[in-house]
């Protein structure tokens, strides 16, 4: 998935629900729609790229008839807070910085996350 769908995207992820260890994310049909996100889904799933291991994230599952996404995540490992800002984060700059920064701290290579 690359960054630029990533950001095209976010308008149409909204936070459902968030207590330090599980997210819910509802998504819009923007996103459904998204052949790009489709395809990686196919591939993929709802978690990082296949073969490649995301530090701290635990489990995603998706609800299509709800489009929710839950992912329980290790709150020793990422930062709810900084979680949070992600999908609430009001610019393209903001988002860039926070997605880094929980990059950094879980020691997840988003550069190749983002091919």
């Amino acid at each position: 998935m690359d960054f630029d769908l990533m950001l095209g995207i976010r308008s149409h992820i909204r936070i459902g629900s968030h207590v330090p260890g599980r997210l819910k994310l509802k998504f819009g049909l923007g996103v459904i729609a998204n052949p790009k996100v489709m395809e990686y889904v196919r591939v993929n799933g709802f978690g990082p790229p296949v073969g490649r291991e995301m530090p701290g994230v635990k489990r995603t599952r998706f609800n299509p008839l709800t489009r929710c996404m839950i992912m329980e995540y290790d709150r020793n490992v990422i930062e709810p807070e900084l979680l949070h800002r992600l999908f609430i984060s009001e610019s393209e700059e903001e988002f860039e910085a926070i997605a880094n920064q929980l990059a950094d701290i879980c020691e997840f290579d988003l550069a190749g996350f983002c091919q």
